[in-house]
């Protein structure tokens, strides 16, 4: 297996945009995660901010296989070693090769980080006085 990990990290809430929270970026290798902050970073900095924000990853045809069973099939690292389904693992290689067959040697997905709400968004203060 390549070198994934799962990452947070902390990000604008999506609610008030000033509070930062910790945010699931999901399985990737460091390279990926600092591509994913990066693009993050670009796309909050425009205005951008939505619930779910798009990114691309890229991927060797090595990595495609674990990041599409680790984030889309929900294997844990684990299970990449030899608990895969036969069916899952036929999906992800004809996935693959349909991307490669194109010429390339990498795999460009899109990845989507769903920002989170902090505690104090939407907290209605009652007040004691009635």
């Amino acid at each position: 297996m390549t070198d994934f990990h799962y990452y947070f990290h902390q990000l604008p809430c999506f609610d008030c945009k000033k509070t930062t929270v910790s945010t699931d970026l999901g399985w990737l290798t460091e390279a990926m995660k600092e591509d994913v902050l990066a693009q993050v970073a670009t796309i909050i900095e425009q205005g951008e901010v939505e619930a779910d924000l798009s990114v691309n990853v890229t991927c060797t045809k090595d990595e495609a296989r674990d990041y599409l069973l680790l984030n889309f099939y929900g294997y844990s690292e684990e299970e990449l070693a030899n608990q895969i389904e036969a069916d899952d693992e036929q999906e992800v290689a004809n996935e693959i090769a349909e991307l490669m067959a194109e010429g390339t040697d990498t795999a460009v997905f899109e990845h989507e980080v769903a920002l989170q709400s902090c505690t104090t968004c939407g907290v209605v203060e009652v007040s004691d006085e009635a």
